[in-house]
């Protein structure tokens, strides 16, 4: 889908980068950056910033970067024409219509095909549930006390043990190979002869996102085996680290609070017994795209997981992901080793209810596992788990929180709520200044390639950066772009992203205009690209000395220039054109920046 340039740049300025991120990441500001933990990889201390000014975001820890249209598509897991739809709502500002090029119009013809036929495959195996064949599942399912209005509500299904039942029912549907194949739910056979199904003998649970359509498959096999439970694989309308079980379901219930389970048939039993907002991950551990898409429906959460080592460790695991995204966190454990589906079947779900409102502060639950790995009657063990907590209430901002868990510490332990307050602020001047300093070491870590390229001259990744150096010191002082500009032009560059954005910086500096970084980002309309550009701009080189600078200038064109004829060597079909290559390689050498 195609939009004029114009329009592109007016829904990027009306998203002010730090703002639409705030919404996702917590942020703090540091200089004239602002910076917090990467939403795109796990990390413990600050990689990720994000520049106003630029209006751009890097991670020195992953290398994610672009502007704010970038970081939509990458946090939500959408396209570049959803993102700008999804800012232009954002910002009140209409957009006009627009066309599809054709490549983009068989990517949404292809998503279109999967999202029907996983519409099929549900039908079938809802149909399957209730036939002869399913009988053993249907049984399975009835002696859980599932009731059949749940049954239907969830869809819940049966994969017939058969090679290829749903492939032959979705190809007399009239469903092309190819969408059968990305859809995930048929495979090809070893030896290409055949196709055949993912799911056989397994009662399925379809998943849904949150505006209600399927888009994956969960099953359970009905015999003994491995994998007990097995998902559908990621594809372009599945992805699990981004859809939570049920969340269609919970968000009608129009509640503040949701409560996260670990399997399907805890929430489905959860659900039947009538708490409605409720959700479940999809066989992976909790992560940050699973809190920012909570963030859009509620503001609280009760963690409900098994009461094992396992569901503790769960449940350590998704607290500080949780309470970084700005949630108020509980948790909830069944007691007597039971799981919450086996805990409503005996107890009921009244009892059930008490228990989620008496569920503790994730504050409490956390001090409550510590204190499990010391020994209270010995008074070294004693200190070492007061230094433990103590680290884990410098987390909590409010001084009233604090204090409560200050006197609980002192009172269970016999230190002085002095020594235990000098503690915690001992722990948060160390974090401060870990966080200053690491924050910096990655910054000057990442970027220190750039101080001497030299050093990269003879391989792929000395090419890489030094169009990426030329660009960036080109836009930053527009007098060394005419310095080197008959040198040197965008055609000369290797790489088509690069040379491409050369080009485009190269007519804002001859027409007098100034570079917007962020606008420069927003001509590539893929992830991809909008990370390679905004690199770029994020880039800190820097030379102390006009004749260093000289040096790389011209030590950094003949490299791009030789790479460029490098390939175009490689495609050269005759002597002629082989000569005039061989030429231009002998008058690189005479190349010689003076500033």
């Amino acid at each position: 889908m195609l939009y004029p340039r114009e329009v592109i740049e007016e829904v990027r300025l009306r998203n002010d980068i730090v703002e639409v991120i705030r919404e996702y990441v917590p942020l703090k500001k540091q200089g004239s950056s602002y910076f917090g933990l990467c939403p795109f990889h796990n990390e413990n201390t600050p990689s990720f910033s994000v520049n106003p000014e630029k209006q751009l975001f890097y991670c020195f820890g992953c290398g994610a970067a672009g502007n704010v249209i970038g970081f939509i598509m990458k946090i939500e897991g959408i396209d570049f024409v959803e993102a700008l739809k999804k800012l232009a709502d954002r910002a009140g500002y209409k957009l006009p219509e627009a066309e599809y090029t054709k490549e983009e119009a068989e990517k949404v013809k292809l998503r279109e095909e999967l999202y029907e036929i996983h519409k099929q495959a549900g039908l079938f195996f809802y149909k399957a549930l209730h036939s002869s064949e399913g009988n053993r599942a249907l049984e399975y399912v009835n002696k859980r006390k599932i009731s059949l209005s749940i049954q239907k509500k969830f869809g819940l299904g049966y994969a017939p043990n058969s090679k290829a039942a749903l492939y032959e029912y979705l190809k007399n549907k009239g469903f092309s190979e190819k969408a059968m194949l990305e859809s995930g739910l048929i495979m090809a056979d070893k030896y290409k002869h055949g196709f055949h199904d993912r799911f056989y003998n397994r009662l399925m649970f379809p998943i849904f996102d949150v505006r209600g359509r399927c888009i994956a498959f969960g099953g359970r096999i009905m015999e003994k085996g491995e994998p007990k439970y097995l998902n559908s694989p990621e594809t372009m309308i599945f992805s699990k680290k981004r859809n939570l079980y049920g969340l269609n379901f919970a968000k009608t219930a129009k509640k503040k609070e949701i409560i996260i389970v670990e399997g399907y048939m805890d929430l489905i039993t959860i659900f039947q017994a009538g708490f409605k907002n409720v959700a479940a991950s999809l066989g992976t551990a909790f992560n940050h795209e699973h809190a920012m898409l909570l963030k859009k429906f509620v503001s609280d959460v009760i963690l409900v997981f098994d009461s094992d080592q396992a569901g503790e460790n769960a449940a350590l695991r998704a607290i500080p992901i949780l309470v970084d995204g700005g949630f108020r966190v509980r948790v909830m454990q069944v007691p007597d080793g039971k799981d919450p589906d086996e805990f409503i079947k005996s107890k009921g779900s009244l009892e059930f209810g008490k228990l989620l409102v008496d569920a503790v502060s994730y504050m409490t639950f956390q001090i409550n596992c510590a204190k499990k790995k010391y020994n209270m009657a010995d008074e070294e063990q004693k200190i070492l788990f007061t230094r433990e907590a103590a680290k884990l209430i410098s987390s909590i901002h409010s001084p009233i929180e604090r204090e409560v868990y200050i006197k609980q510490i002192s009172k269970e332990t016999g230190i002085s709520d002095t020594a235990v307050i000098q503690e915690i602020s001992d722990t948060d001047k160390k974090r401060d200044r870990n966080f200053y300093y690491e924050s910096k070491r990655k910054k000057i870590q990442n970027f220190s390639s750039n101080i001497s390229v030299k050093n990269s001259i003879s391989n792929s990744s000395g090419v890489i950066q030094a169009q990426k150096n030329i660009i960036f010191l080109c836009c930053d002082n527009t007098d060394l772009y005419f310095k080197i500009k008959k040198f040197l032009k965008a055609d000369d560059f290797p790489d088509s992203d690069y040379s491409h954005l050369m080009e485009y910086a190269s007519s804002f500096i001859e027409s007098g205009k100034n570079i917007i970084p962020a606008d420069a980002v927003s001509i590539f309309d893929t992830d991809e690209k909008q990370q390679k550009a905004a690199a770029v701009f994020s880039a800190n080189v820097d030379y102390s000395s006009s004749e260093e600078l000289s040096k790389a200038l011209t030590e950094e064109i003949r490299l791009i220039k030789r790479s460029k004829l490098d390939c175009l060597a490689s495609s050269a079909t005759t002597i002629e054109q082989l000569q005039k290559i061989i030429k231009a390689k002998k008058e690189i050498e005479d190349i010689d920046i003076k500033l």
